[in-house]
């Protein structure tokens, strides 16, 4: 299923985009900075800690997940497995939120304008920033730039405080030399065999920071109250 969504994503970047748009706008659009509502007494179908997602949020959200997931898995698409990866990507996005919170994260001006127009869906012919495409994939997301802007920084914010976890992260030599005995293609010349190694140290590397976020959000997770009502999804 993953290999289908990532090449989904690559045939149908505007559409990629416009959904991972839609699941992160569930806490900006209404919710303010931290996703905080003012109409909590609304109908919710899940909460996070004070944060609440109403039944029409997610209802929007849902439907748009639905379209994208549709076209992308066509035979294999399954209602109750992508209900739930929607409802996961919400909350997982939301614990990361908090922990850029307590990390006393923050994304500056400068910073959101340089993220944006670097972005080549944006992109003219000669590779520089197009207001008109822009505004064109703000129409189609049915959103305001405000919107937009709000959950690129939360974007940001997550990428910060994932790399603030992973800054330090290196291999121990143990773990060194038994990611370089994988190599064992005695074929392999001097120069091929360095290459490979530097290569598979690397991978062994991400590995491990993957492990250590992973560890990371899952306390978050457990020391966070999480309340999910499967029967409104």
């Amino acid at each position: 299923m993953l290999k289908i969504l990532r090449k989904g994503a690559v045939e149908n970047p505007w559409i990629y985009r416009t959904i991972m748009f839609l699941i992160a706008a569930a806490f900006v659009i209404s919710m303010g900075w931290w996703g905080f509502s003012g109409a909590t007494r609304e109908p919710y179908v899940a909460r996070i800690d004070q944060v609440r997602i109403t039944q029409a949020q997610y209802t929007r959200y849902k439907e748009n997940a639905y379209r994208y997931y549709r076209e992308v898995l066509k035979d294999n698409f399954k209602e109750d497995l992508v209900k739930q990866l929607v409802i996961n990507s919400v909350v997982e996005r939301q614990l990361w939120l908090k922990m850029a919170r307590e990390l006393g994260l923050s994304v500056g001006v400068d910073e959101l304008r340089e993220s944006i127009t670097q972005d080549t869906s944006f992109h003219d012919d000669q590779g520089g920033f197009d207001p008109d495409r822009y505004q064109f994939f703000l129409s189609r997301s049915h959103t305001t730039a405000d919107e937009f802007e709000q959950s690129v920084r939360e974007d940001l914010l997550i990428n910060k405080a994932k790399l603030v976890l992973q800054d330090g992260i290196v291999l121990t030599n143990q773990e060194t030399v038994e990611a370089k005995a994988a190599i064992t293609d005695p074929k392999l010349t001097p120069e091929k065999r360095l290459e490979e190694e530097t290569k598979t140290v690397q991978e062994a590397l991400v590995r491990k920071q993957q492990r250590v976020v992973m560890s990371a959000l899952n306390r978050m997770r457990a020391a966070t109250r999480i309340e999910i009502k499967n029967q409104a999804l």
